[in-house]
């Protein structure tokens, strides 16, 4: 298993970064992994599915998504199936700051089989680590233009 977590400060409330973040058809406008989005429009509650396209670490894939828990303005955790058996689970957490929102990304990742795990570990990681910290840079950008 693999485990990354990154952050950003954020000047708005948690309220606001969560809804928005938790609203998965607009993660290709800030993810840069994030190619497309299929499921209900808003903020996502747990039960609810969505399924995305991707291109993550150098290779395009696919995910089923479902949302496993919401507590607005707080956490947000969902987990994913993917091609080739890939396993997935991605929670966002706010925690109020004196200037906004402290916005924490974990993604937990298992890739089968020995070669995509040696692929992993000496390719595929670096590169997701680059697009998960780089997606929030992008986020706060875009919270912080559109978010008043």
């Amino acid at each position: 298993m693999t485990i990354m977590q990154h952050q950003v400060e954020i000047a708005r409330s948690p309220e606001l970064v969560l809804a928005y973040a938790c609203t998965a058809r607009r993660w290709p406008e800030w993810h840069p992994s994030s190619l497309k989005v299929e499921g209900p429009s808003g903020p996502l509650t747990a039960s609810s599915h969505f399924e995305e396209d991707i291109h993550a670490g150098g290779r395009a894939g696919h995910l089923s998504w479902d949302v496993i828990d919401y507590r607005p303005g707080l956490l947000w955790q969902a987990k994913a199936q993917g091609d080739h058996r890939l396993q997935l689970l991605l929670t966002y957490e706010c925690r109020a700051t004196a200037s906004g929102t402290l916005f924490i990304r974990t993604l937990e990742y298992h890739l089968p089989g020995l070669l995509m795990r040696l692929a992993n570990r000496f390719v595929l990681q670096k590169r997701i680590a680059l697009e998960s910290a780089e997606s929030l840079q992008i986020l706060r950008k875009v919270v912080e233009r559109v978010i008043q």
